[in-house]
């Protein structure tokens, strides 16, 4: 058996110079710059910088890792997507019901209005034709429709002469 100890190709941590290396040995110096490494280090910076694969037919990488993780991502980003559908049809709700309320009550002002115009139109008296007619029920005009009317005006009330001026 021989004694000789086969050298291996090497690059210093330090330097980055490439030399050889007794793989035997923890540590060595490098030639170029003189500074200590460790010799197992200074091997696989070489094997890394000068690997050279020629067949990938026989290596295996292992992806499942990344495959689970893209598909814990996918799922956490489609769950993300749920709630925020559903907050958003939660505040779609929020909002026809407010726009519901607001419309019931303009809709109620408005008719109560509507019914209080009425009511002063029809205390007041305020129906009238164009050619100043009564239309309210319960009161005629004595004179014809077509004339205009005077302070003298004679209005008949539950077939009661009623004057306006009753001094005459």
């Amino acid at each position: 058996m021989s004694d000789e100890v086969k050298m291996k190709p090497a690059i210093c941590t330090q330097c980055g110079g490439t030399l050889e290396v007794d793989p035997t040995k923890e540590t060595a110096e490098c030639p170029y710059c003189g500074a200590s490494f460790i010799v197992e280090k200074a091997v696989n910076n070489y094997n890394v910088k000068y690997a050279n694969i020629g067949h990938a037919d026989n290596v295996n990488i292992d992806v499942s890792g990344v495959f689970d993780m893209i598909g814990k991502q996918m799922s956490e980003s489609r769950q993300m997507r749920r709630e925020e559908r559903k907050e958003e049809r939660a505040r779609r709700a929020e909002n026809e019901k407010l726009f519901f309320k607001l419309f019931f009550k303009v809709a109620i002002g408005f008719f109560a209005l509507t019914f209080i115009i009425f009511i002063i139109m029809h205390v007041f008296n305020l129906w009238g034709d164009d050619d100043g007619s009564s239309t309210q029920p319960g009161y005629e005009q004595t004179e014809q429709a077509g004339e205009a009317w005077s302070d003298d005006d004679e209005f008949v009330f539950d077939n009661e002469s009623i004057f306006k001026d009753e001094d005459e």
